[in-house]
């Protein structure tokens, strides 16, 4: 997964958690692939201080996803769950219920 990627996704989860201002410049870099320059003209601020607020950003992201793991947990269950479908695709329905039973174990 490509670092904007990831962060765009921590930002699906956590994004809450952080200041309004600094939440809406990670959007606005991340998700609507705005430039540091562009964002900065439009805030009427230097572009290093956008910069600066990003940077903070992605590292409390990165803390908050570090002691909550709620991505890392969330692609586990997804790559769990294309596995089961594979598997009932295999008509494999004792690896299927496998799978499922340990994806019901983490929840």
């Amino acid at each position: 997964m490509s670092d904007s990627l990831h962060i765009a996704m921590l930002l699906d989860f956590y994004g809450q958690l952080l200041t309004e201002r600094t939440r809406y410049l990670l959007e606005q870099y991340f998700s609507e692939d705005m430039s540091l320059k562009e964002i900065a003209e439009n805030e009427s601020v230097t572009r290093q201080a956008v910069h600066d607020t990003i940077r903070r950003g992605e590292k409390a992201l990165v803390a908050y996803e570090d002691k909550l793991g709620l991505v890392e947990r969330f692609m586990n269950h997804k790559q769990a769950l294309l596995e089961a479908i594979d598997a009932m695709d295999r008509q494999d329905f004792s690896r299927t219920r496998d799978i499922l039973q340990q994806l019901l174990q983490t929840l």
